[in-house]
């Protein structure tokens, strides 16, 4: 509502504000965009923490990770930035929970990129009764002292010269623990990162 209100202000009184008048309403529009994506992102961290509304069901992890591409499509090919996949086995698992973890992982490591074309290569391997999936990106890496705290909620290592809620993560880890499984990081400044978390296996 907000938002709504000082742009029909801004619309109706462009001509009759001065230069100060029309920077408060900008900066104003820039606070309730920043306060939706923190809203937005709050009703996600809930729903991901939230106990499942269905039971989990063998899924090909290939099906989320597919639909995901699709969804960022435009980002991806904006960046120029090229994703591959290889060995994806079949899981327990929500559909729509685990696209989101896919949606989070490669969005950042295409928000978060270096110099360099990014590449992000997504893996699995077995281990006993769960797998480990593996989503390796060549971007700058993160620095040690902050990997400790990277999932906690409202984590944001570039402050606010990036737009963002510093939820993605936390949504991520929220969801791996909610199907049993765990998340970790591996990374070293200069030389990318990668992001890994369990899930069951299907049998």
């Amino acid at each position: 509502m907000v938002r709504v209100y000082t742009e029909m202000l801004q619309s109706a009184s462009a001509n009759r504000l001065d230069g100060e008048a029309l920077q408060a309403l900008e900066f104003l529009q820039k606070a309730a965009l920043q306060m939706q994506r923190l809203v937005d992102g709050l009703a996600e961290f809930v729903a991901a923490t939230a106990r499942p509304a269905r039971p989990h069901s063998p899924i090909r992890l290939d099906l989320p990770l597919r639909q995901t591409l699709l969804q960022l499509g435009g980002e991806l090919e904006s960046a120029q930035a090229k994703v591959s996949y290889r060995d994806l086995p079949s899981v327990f698992g929500d559909f729509d929970r685990l696209q989101l973890v896919f949606q989070h992982l490669i969005r950042n490591a295409v928000q978060y990129r270096g110099p360099l074309a990014t590449e992000i290569a997504i893996s699995a391997r077995r281990a006993d009764q769960e797998w480990v999936l593996m989503v390796h990106d060549n971007g700058p890496g993160i620095p040690q002292e902050f990997q400790g705290r990277i999932f906690e909620p409202y984590t944001r290592l570039h402050g606010k010269s990036l737009p963002g809620n510093g939820l993605g993560l936390a949504i991520c880890r929220a969801i791996v623990e909610s199907h049993g499984g765990k998340m970790w990081l591996e990374s070293n400044p200069g030389k990318g990162s990668t992001f890994f978390f369990t899930l069951p296996a299907q049998c």
